[in-house]
Parts: C-alpha cells; sequence; structure tokens
C-alpha cells in the first residue's frame, strides 16, 4: 500500500505533513518572504557564521577538521576561518559542529535552528552555486519546518539544544537549494529521518556535542543527493506512526506541524545568543561583565561569596555540571571530559566574566579554565531560585538573573537582567557577534568586507563569493 492510499483509509486518515512541507519547499522564492524575515534570516547567518569562526579556534575544532577528511576531498565547500574547501558534507559536519563548540548559537521558537540550518545551507549553496537570495530562503525553510516539529514534540522527553527534530528540515534546506521536485524533496526527508538520531546527555560534556546538529547537517546533504539520484523513500516519514517524529518522541501534536506554514513566519521568533554559553545563563554572563567594570583590575580578590539568582531551570542545568565528582575541572585536565560541561555552568560562566571582563571562546580554552582566581571564585558561587523570576520565565519566556558579590568589607554590589540580551524582544545588532568572532580568525578589513556581504546577500549572485570572504587571505 503507497503513503497516499495508506493516508485515505478510514481510521488511518492524517494530513500528508512530509509532502506539504515539500510542496512549500519547491515553491518558496526569496520574492515570497516579507521582508522584515528576510532581514533576521541574514542577521541570523551573520551571527551564526561569527559563531562558527570564534568555534574555530578551540582545539576540537583541529580534530574535526583533520577527522572529516574521510569524507573525501575536492574543493567544493569552505570550512568557515580556514582557507580549504572540501565537500559539501564535510564542510557542513565541521561549521555545524564549530558552530556549536561554544554553545554560541541561536533558536527558534524552542528549535536550536542557525547552527544547523545555515551551515547546510551555506555549503548546498556553494556546492550548486546557488545565489544570496536562494540561500536566504533555504535558511527560512529551515526555521520554518524545525520551529513547526519542535513545538510537535514538545512534550516528550526532549528540550531546547537536544530535541531530535534537525533531520526534517535538513535534507529540505539542501534540497531546495538543488531544486528538486516535491517528491525528490519528501524522499530526502525518508533518507534523512530513517535512522532517527537521538542524543545521550552524558556526551554533553564532551566534544561529542559538536555532532548533534553536525550529522544531521552532514547527512540531509547526502540525503538529498540521494533523492536527486532517484533513491525511493517514503513520502509520509515525519507524520507516519512508525515515522521520525513518533520515533523520537513518546507525544506529537500533529496540529503544530503544518500550522501557520507560509503565513505565520516562525523566524521572526529568533533569539541569538550574545555570549557563548546556555541561554539560561546570559543573563547572568551580563550581568557579571558589568560588575567586572565596576570592580576595576584585580579587585575580585576582595570577593567573599558569589550569588547568582535566577529562574529555578537556570539551578537545575547549571547545577548537573558544577556538581561532577571527581570536579569537571580534574575531568578536562585529564582530557576525559572537554570545556563542553563549562558552557552550561553558569557559575563557571560568571567567575571567568568577572576575572577578564568578558566571555568568548578563550575563557574556555584550558589556559583560562585551570586560572586559580576563576577556579576560587567558581567554588564560591551560590544559587538561588528568584521567585519573581521563576514566574517571568514561564510566563513571558524572560530569562532574567541576578548577579550578588558579597566583598570582603560586608559590601554587597549586584547586577540584574530581566531578559536575556539577544532575545527577540531584547535584540543586539548582529554585527557586533560577527566581528567578535571573526576577531582572531580574518584580518579587521577582511571581516568588515565579510559582513558587508552577508548583510546585503541579496544582491550576491554566486554564494561562492562570500564563501572567498571568509577564507582567511594569505598575508
Amino acid at each position: 500500500m503507497g503513503a497516499s492510499e495508506l493516508q485515505q483509509t478510514p481510521g488511518l486518515v492524517r494530513e500528508p505533513v512530509t509532502m506539504e512541507y515539500a510542496r512549500f519547499v519547491a515553491g518558496l522564492n526569496y520574492e515570497a518572504l516579507p521582508e522584515a524575515v528576510a532581514t533576521v534570516a541574514k542577521d541570523q547567518i551573520l551571527a551564526t557564521i561569527g559563531s562558527c569562526l570564534a568555534g574555530s579556534r578551540m582545539p576540537g575544532a583541529e580534530s574535526l577538521r583533520r577527522g572529516s577528511r574521510i569524507l573525501g576531498s575536492g574543493e567544493v565547500a569552505t570550512l568557515f576561518g580556514l582557507p580549504e574547501k572540501v565537500p559539501a558534507p564535510a564542510a557542513a559536519l565541521y561549521n555545524a559542529g564549530t558552530g556549536q563548540i561554544i554553545e554560541w548559537d541561536d533558536w527558534v521558537l524552542i528549535s536550536h535552528t542557525g547552527a544547523c540550518v545555515v551551515p547546510i545551507a551555506f555549503a548546498s549553496g556553494e556546492a550548486c552555486r546557488s545565489s544570496g537570495r536562494d540561500v536566504v530562503t533555504a535558511v527560512v525553510i529551515g526555521n520554518e519546518i524545525a520551529g513547526r516539529t519542535s513545538r510537535a514534540i514538545q512534550r516528550g522527553a526532549y528540550l531546547g539544544n537536544g530535541m531530535p527534530n534537525h533531520q526534517a528540515e535538513a535534507s529540505l534546506v539542501a534540497g531546495h537549494l538543488m531544486k528538486l521536485d516535491p517528491i525528490a524533496l519528501a524522499r530526502s526527508v525518508s533518507h534523512s529521518a530513517y535512522l532517527a538520531m537521538e542524543n545521550c546527555f552524558l556526551g554533553w560534556a564532551s566534544d561529542s556535542k559538536v555532532l548533534v546538529n553536525g550529522l544531521p547537517a552532514m547527512w540531509g546533504i547526502v540525503s538529498a543527493n540521494l533523492a536527486k539520484e532517484g533513491l525511493i523513500g517514503n513520502l509520509d516519514m515525519i507524520e507516519h506512526p512508525a515515522g521520525y517524529l513518533a520515533t523520537v518522541s513518546e507525544e506529537v501534536d500533529h496540529a503544530e506541524l503544518l500550522k501557520g506554514l507560509g503565513q505565520d513566519w516562525y523566524t521572526l521568533t529568533l533569539n541569538t545568543k550574545r555570549y557563548p554559553s546556555c541561554a539560561y545563563n546570559l543573563a547572568a554572563i551580563e550581568s557579571a561583565i558589568t560588575l567586572s567594570a565596576r570592580l576595576g583590575a584585580q579587585a575580585t580578590r576582595r570577593i567573599r561569596k558569589i550569588v547568582i539568582q535566577c529562574p529555578g531551570v537556570t539551578i537545575y542545568v547549571s547545577g548537573r555540571y558544577h556538581g561532577f565528582e571527581p570536579d569537571i575541572r580534574e575531568l578536562i585536565r585529564d582530557d576525559r571530559l572537554s570545556h563542553m560541561g563549562l558552557c552550561f555552568d553558569a557559575g563557571y560562566a560568571v567567575a571567568a566574566a568577572l576575572v577578564d571582563g568578558k566571555l568568548t571562546y578563550q575563557q574556555f580554552l584550558k589556559e583560562r579554565i585551570f586560572d586559580p582566581e576563576i577556579a576560587r571564585l567558581h567554588g564560591i558561587v551560590e544559587y538561588r531560585t528568584d521567585p519573581d523570576m521563576q514566574k517571568a520565565y514561564y510566563k513571558d519566556y524572560q530569562y532574567g538573573s541576578r548577579v550578588e558579590l558579597h566583598l570582603e568589607d560586608g559590601e554587597v554590589l549586584h547586577e540584574e537582567r530581566k531578559q536575556l540580551l539577544g532575545a527577540r524582544d531584547r535584540t543586539f545588532d548582529h554585527v557586533e557577534k560577527f566581528m567578535e568572532g571573526a576577531e582572531d580568525v580574518l584580518s579587521y578589513s577582511q571581516a568588515c568586507e565579510a559582513a558587508q556581504a552577508l548583510r546585503t546577500l541579496e544582491k550576491i549572485q554566486d554564494i561562492n563569493e562570500v564563501g572567498a570572504l571568509l577564507r582567511p587571505r594569505n598575508g
């Protein structure tokens, strides 16, 4: 029995979600995007590539680059921040990995889309010599589908960056740029999602975490190519009761899957992290950076206790890594774990931000992780649940925190942020994030040129022109 017949069988009637997505993807073009949607998508691309450039400075990025050579050779797609080009699947794996390696990503509704969708769109776009307009449209497609699939499985076992939903949009992003027809697009989803990838939370404290987006990104491009060459797949893999979403989630709200598609643009819900860390930590980090400026150089030695007032969810996330036995630093020192666990530890991020006055990729390198003063401050962090912040988080999606510094003379300094910087109701200029990410990778003039090109992608005829700007020039 074919998929279309099954969908019409009494008792098994359901909306043909996969095919509806495929038709949406095949029919969408840049001209159909509201201006605000295109602008947000370009900002997302700019910020995500900034994250990738910063992530390329981490030790794990070099391992990722060398290890992905097994995928073959050929100058097709850019590794952001490196001089070489590689096959598109390898580029997507690497760039998605570096986009995640310090948790400097973003999210649409409850799906962390940018670090997966942008590398797919860019690598596929370079392979297909796509225009900037087509790449922007592909990113919007990824956001719109991931936003809906995340809503559909939000009552299941996974949340946030752990949501195993990227295999639904990954091949569609690539397939849009390959100009696949709806049948081939639907088949690509079948190939992409057949082996459903659920992540093991144990791996969130090691470099394995970069694969949460890297593997779906790589395999999405491969799956689209398999469908292009005629490999037959199911046409209802997303919605079928024996299909993808039912495999990765105990609860699937099918009403969310097509809700407002093409009319209500979920891309507009984009939240972008201004600092590298779990989103629950960002208000505390911003507060700590402000307090560092107030204290002045070397004054952290006066601190005797740090109290972080926050929603309970911040304590839940941070506590898992703050309470490791043996201490997480010892596990990092011995290379049994990497820095990744510290990306979720608000106490570490606050301590590092107080000492260094900033939080960038540098604070997740071993030389800063083992700084004695950062370690001392990390050890005197206490958490308190703030009832008002707890209520604001669940009612208004506010990620607030207050940081209190108890000094040796009895004085108490504090800073508070009701909402994280980068939330859709508290935005910042995404050029800042790109330029910060590019700082130790590209020359200032090249970074400015690249930022301008990314800001005006609708004028780019071949995305390879932009790729060249993201590879360091000799000299």
